[in-house]
């Protein structure tokens, strides 16, 4: 009805720039290929670098770019710093925390945030990928390498093709600019 057409445009902001349209979604489509190689030449190394917060990474670095969560020094040392300070306290406390109130899980988001807060690299993302260390057996398996792999690794292919990327949509956005 027009009415409700009428009330989704008033709650819904419409936005569509088609370079920047192009460059958010098909850089992220290009990025996730370029990680899904890398992480198929990894896990013949016997490691992985793919994980479900790197999707939420993505989205960050192609469509928010300017955001601070979104800067490379956040997405990288968020996920350096968040990891240490995760896999340290997992080492402690181990599965068994508070286990009845999900102690562990809670404990490992929360030092995530804290390494987060002290270094100011705050990357959101790092909550998850810390949920998954509390969560999944084969994270847990990988020990200090979890560190790396495969948050650190996946994030850091994900912010060179958004850096780059970013930079063609910017160059071509002023260029528009400049001629108009």
């Amino acid at each position: 009805s027009k009415a409700g057409r009428r009330l989704l445009r008033t709650m819904v902001a419409f936005k569509f720039d088609p370079v920047d349209l192009i460059f958010s979604a098909g850089g992220a489509v290009a990025a996730m290929m370029i990680l899904h190689f890398v992480h198929t030449q990894a896990m013949v190394q016997g490691y992985s670098a793919m994980c479900p917060p790197l999707g939420a990474v993505a989205v960050l670095v192609f469509a928010l770019p300017a955001a601070p969560a979104s800067k490379p020094i956040s997405v990288a040392a968020g996920f350096l710093f968040g990891s240490i300070a995760v896999y340290g306290i997992y080492e402690l406390v181990g599965d068994d925390f508070m286990k009845e109130f999900g102690g562990t899980r809670a404990l490992l988001v929360g030092g995530a945030i804290a390494a987060m807060k002290i270094t100011d690299c705050v990357h959101p993302p790092v909550g998850a990928y810390a949920v998954l260390m509390a969560d999944v057996p084969a994270i847990k398996a990988l020990g200090p390498k979890y560190i790396l792999y495969p948050g650190l690794t996946g994030a850091l292919v994900l912010v060179l093709v958004s850096v780059v990327t970013n930079a063609i949509k910017d160059a071509i956005s002023k260029n528009k600019i400049k001629k108009a």
